[in-house]
């Protein structure tokens, strides 16, 4: 009998860690975040919300990011921001980026001109 292998990176999220070693976080709101600097966002766009600076804010937000009418991909963004005359802005929460998030940002941009890509990092 042939045993499996199991890759410990792809069981991480199972008991609650990130495979980068990022610690989740619940925030204000209770929203589950895949990091505390992502948590730590979340509550400051709460901030704005309530100040009257931004209209809305909604958490991981998925575009279909389609090439000639067929679907390439998905692309879960952090935050799509709602501003008070009514237009989108989508902001990404980078500590690390990973390799493929280059090419789905790359495609977003080219796909969605009028929502701007906010990249917020450490």
């Amino acid at each position: 009998m042939k045993r499996s292998r199991i890759n410990p990176v792809s069981n991480l999220r199972r008991f609650g860690k990130s495979k980068y070693g990022n610690k989740n976080y619940v925030c204000h709101q209770e929203h589950k975040h895949d990091s505390i600097f992502e948590g730590e966002y979340c509550d400051s766009l709460a901030l704005l919300v309530k100040a009257g600076e931004i209209k809305s804010y909604k958490t991981q937000v998925t575009y279909n990011l389609m090439v000639n009418g067929q679907k390439i991909t998905g692309h879960r963004v952090d935050f799509e921001v709602e501003k008070n005359d009514g237009s989108l802005e989508v902001h990404e929460v980078k500590g690390f980026a990973d390799h493929v998030w280059p090419l789905k940002r790359k495609l977003f941009i080219a796909l969605y001109p009028d929502i701007p890509y906010i990249t917020i990092t450490l």
